[in-house]
């Protein structure tokens, strides 16, 4: 009877060992700020306005994008006419939904695309998905049919899409490139700006600015400049011009790959990864990226591996690209500086 309940705590324990990622890390981690009260108080916004403006207005700004075969920035001067207040509001991208939703009254957002409601990338999911109205990404005749007076768009949103756009006589604001956490609030400031809810968005930006403080001064002083490698799905790991990079920075954590000159992403192999011997690795949770790096002959070598220090955390806390950028530093606190809080 003794082996057989030997035998059954064996598999009992190995049961535990094979949980999925998600399921173990979220159990453990411990933020330093509570998860739930800080997505509650980024989600909504509200605050006046010093400055009161007209319609119709011309808004001012500057469009950036990325190339990524180059790993370069290029930037350009454009100017947006609209001619009045936008009612019906279409947002074509996960991070501009996330800002709208929480600086635009939301009986003025009418659509999201699918991403927006998939919980795996916007953090606003569940809420977005109960809003109704998702379409797909490249739907642009059932975007139209909706009859939107504008429709933000972004970089990757594809030339034949804005054309189409164009064709049916459907304004779209396009927002370009944004990562960092200096440039989500710049893009918050520009969005209110071309919505008329300047004073929701100086809010936002505020809010941000003040959780950002009250996080890092949370940050324990004995662990500071730990070496962090985000390694993603094909060898990319993100460098100084990344959302990753305002994560760092936010915890007070090196990101390796800025350290050793990549701007925005660049490909690396596992002996440059042991090259670099980073602290900690971030990977995205269900990638299997955790099991390959533990497993590889040549990163036993590792600092990171020996030291069982390869996290495979939950991949929306690796792209978020809005105001939530400071949640995805919060999580990711508790899983740098595991303990402390």
């Amino acid at each position: 009877m003794r082996r057989i309940g030997v035998l059954v705590g064996i598999i009992l324990l190995a049961a535990a060992c094979n949980k999925p990622a998600r399921e173990r890390s979220e159990g453990m981690v411990t933020p330093p700020l509570d998860m739930a009260a800080l997505k509650k108080a980024l989600s909504c916004a509200r605050g006046g306005t010093s400055v009161e403006r007209g319609w119709p207005r011309t808004i001012d700004y500057m469009y950036r994008t990325y190339d990524f075969r180059t790993d370069t920035f290029r930037e350009e001067k454009r100017s947006f006419t609209i001619q009045q207040r936008p009612v019906r509001i279409v947002p074509h991208a996960v991070g501009v939904a996330e800002i709208l939703w929480a600086i635009c009254p939301r009986e003025r957002l009418i659509a999201f695309n699918d991403l927006s409601a998939d919980p795996k990338f916007c953090v606003l999911a569940d809420a977005i998905r109960k809003r109704g109205r998702i379409f797909k990404t490249r739907q642009t005749e059932r975007i139209i049919a909706y009859e939107p007076d504008l429709v933000f768009t972004v970089f990757y949103s594809g030339a034949e899409f804005k054309e189409k756009l164009k064709q049916a006589k459907i304004p779209y604001f396009d927002l370009g490139y944004f990562g960092t956490i200096e440039s989500i609030r710049s893009q918050i400031l520009l969005i209110g700006a071309v919505i008329g809810e300047e004073g929701n968005a100086e809010s936002l930006v505020k809010l941000i600015d003040g959780k950002m403080r009250e996080l890092t001064g949370k940050i324990p002083g004995d662990r500071l400049g730990t070496r962090i490698l985000y390694y993603d799905e094909g060898g990319y790991v993100p460098g100084r011009s990344s959302n990753f990079q305002s994560i760092c920075d936010m915890i007070r954590a090196v990101n390796v790959g800025s350290e050793q000159g990549v701007k925005s992403w660049s490909q690396i192999d596992y002996e440059t990864l042991l090259k670099w011997d980073p602290d900690i690795i971030l990977v995205p949770e269900g990638s299997g990226l955790k099991g390959q790096l533990e497993s590889n002959p040549l990163l036993a070598h590792a600092g990171a591996v020996k030291k069982g220090k390869v996290f495979a955390v939950p991949g929306i806390y690796l792209r978020i690209d809005s105001q939530f950028l400071v949640l995805s530093a919060n999580y990711l606190a508790g899983v740098v500086y595991e303990g402390a809080f």
